[in-house]
C-alpha cells in the first residue's frame, strides 16, 4: 500500500471515532487494502450495549446470531484473544496449518461453510470492560498472508484503539451532558449558561422566552431581559464575571415584564481556572431568572443548609429578591444596623465575604428546587 492510500484509511478510522456509524465502512476499506473475501469487526462493553458493534460482510444476521449463541464459547480462533497481547497482530496461519485447522470444532460447526480459512487478525483494544478487535479473511484456495500485508494490520491497530476510546470518551460526554441539561430542566427557574461573551452555551425550557438571535437563521443567542437598562445591567455583570471570578458588582438585577416584578441572579460557573465539567471551559457563568412563584427557596431549605435562624431566613430571602438593605428593614420593622447584624451572621454561617458572593453561595447550593 502506498503511503497516501495509508493515510486516507487512516483518515477514515479517525472519522469512525467521531461517528460510530462509519465503523462498517472502516472495515470493509481495511478488508480491500489487505485482501480478502470478509471482514469481521468486533466492539464489545459488558456494561453498556450502546458501545457495541458487530459486523461482519461475510455473513447473515441469523448466522451471526448462531455464531453468538452456539459456536463463539468454543471458538479456538478467537481464543487467540486472550493469549495474544494487546495491540498485537497475527495471522491464523501461525498457528494451526489447513490440517490442524480442520479438526478445530468452530471450523467444522461454523467456518468451513462460509469459506473462512485464513485470518489476519489484530486485537486493538482490550481490558476487563471492554474488547475491540478485527480480523480480514480469506478462502483455502486463496493465498496465505505475507508479512507486509501482517505489517499493514499491525500498523492500524494503535489508530483503531484510539478511534475506539474516542467512541467510548464522546458518548460518555453526551451521555454527562444529557444528565446535566435534564437535572437544568428540574430547576423551578429560568436556567443559562453563558460564555463570558454572553453567548447561551445551555439552557432549560424555562429560559426560552429570553433567548435573542440577532437573525432567524443564527445559531447562537443571548439572553435579553424585557426592560433595556436591566438587560444592559446584565450583559455588564456577564462581562464582568468572565474577567473576573470575584467581582464586586452586585449579582442581582431586578426588572419587571408585564408588570410582575422579577429578577436575574449572576454568578461565576467555574470557581477555578483549573475546574473542568461537562462543558469544558465554554461556560463563564449561570444566569438564574427568578419570577414570584420561584424566587424565594423554602425558608425550611436555607435553615437546613446553612444553620441560619428565622430573622436571618428573612433578611436572607428578602436579599434574594434584590431588596436593598433598607427596605429589608422597612418590611421587618426592624433597624438597619439589625439587618446589617444578620448579614455578618450569614456570611459567618456560610463561609463568604460579601453580599454576592453569599446570593452565589446559596445558589450554587440549593438552586436545584424540583417542582
Amino acid at each position: 500500500m502506498v503511503d497516501n492510500s495509508l493515510l486516507l484509511l487512516i483518515d477514515a478510522i479517525y472519522a469512525a471515532a467521531a461517528d460510530p456509524a462509519l465503523w462498517p465502512s472502516v472495515a470493509g476499506k481495511i478488508q480491500r487494502a489487505i485482501g480478502g473475501h470478509s471482514v469481521n469487526l468486533v466492539l464489545e462493553d459488558l456494561a453498556d450495549a450502546r458501545i457495541n458493534c458487530v459486523y461482519s460482510n461475510g455473513v447473515s444476521a441469523a448466522e451471526v446470531e448462531r455464531y453468538q449463541h452456539d459456536i463463539m464459547a468454543k471458538d479456538e480462533l478467537v481464543g487467540l484473544l486472550s493469549i495474544i497481547p494487546e495491540g498485537k497482530a497475527f495471522t491464523s496461519q501461525d498457528f494451526f496449518d489447513v490440517k490442524n485447522l480442520h479438526s478445530l470444532y468452530c471450523y467444522e460447526n461454523f467456518y468451513e461453510d462460509l469459506g473462512y480459512t485464513h485470518f489476519n487478525a489484530g486485537l486493538f483494544y482490550r481490558n476487563k470492560q471492554r474488547r475491540g478487535w478485527i480480523s480480514v479473511v480469506r478462502s483455502e484456495t486463496d493465498a496465505l498472508y505475507t508479512a507486509d500485508e501482517h505489517l499493514l494490520m499491525q500498523s492500524l491497530l494503535p489508530h483503531l484503539q484510539r478511534a475506539f476510546l474516542i467512541n467510548v470518551q464522546l458518548l460518555e460526554a453526551r451521555l454527562t451532558s444529557k444528565l446535566a441539561l435534564d437535572s437544568l430542566e428540574h430547576i423551578a427557574a429560568a436556567t443559562a449558561l453563558l460564555t463570558r461573551q454572553g453567548q447561551v452555551v445551555q439552557h432549560n425550557h424555562r429560559a426560552e422566552p429570553y433567548l435573542h438571535r440577532e437573525l432567524a437563521s443564527a445559531k447562537e443567542s443571548t439572553l435579553r431581559l424585557p426592560e433595556a437598562g436591566a438587560n444592559s445591567r446584565l450583559h455588564k455583570l456577564v462581562g464582568a464575571v468572565g474577567q473576573d471570578k470575584n467581582s464586586k458588582l452586585s449579582s442581582v438585577v431586578p426588572f419587571a415584564e408585564q408588570g410582575i416584578r422579577k429578577i436575574a441572579l449572576c454568578f461565576p460557573w467555574c470557581s477555578t481556572q483549573e475546574q473542568f465539567d461537562w462543558l469544558g471551559k465554554s461556560a463563564s457563568c449561570i444566569v438564574f431568572i427568578l419570577s414570584p412563584s420561584t424566587s424565594i427557596p423554602p425558608a425550611n431549605l436555607l435553615q437546613q443548609t446553612f444553620g441560619v435562624s428565622n430573622a436571618e431566613v428573612k433578611v436572607l430571602q428578602r436579599l434574594i429578591n434584590g431588596i436593598p438593605v433598607v427596605e429589608i428593614a422597612k418590611g421587618l420593622f426592624i433597624s438597619e444596623a439589625t439587618v446589617r447584624f444578620h448579614i455578618r451572621n450569614l456570611l459567618r454561617k456560610t463561609q463568604t465575604q460579601s453580599q454576592a458572593e453569599l446570593l452565589s453561595k446559596v445558589f450554587h447550593t440549593v438552586s436545584v428546587m424540583v417542582e
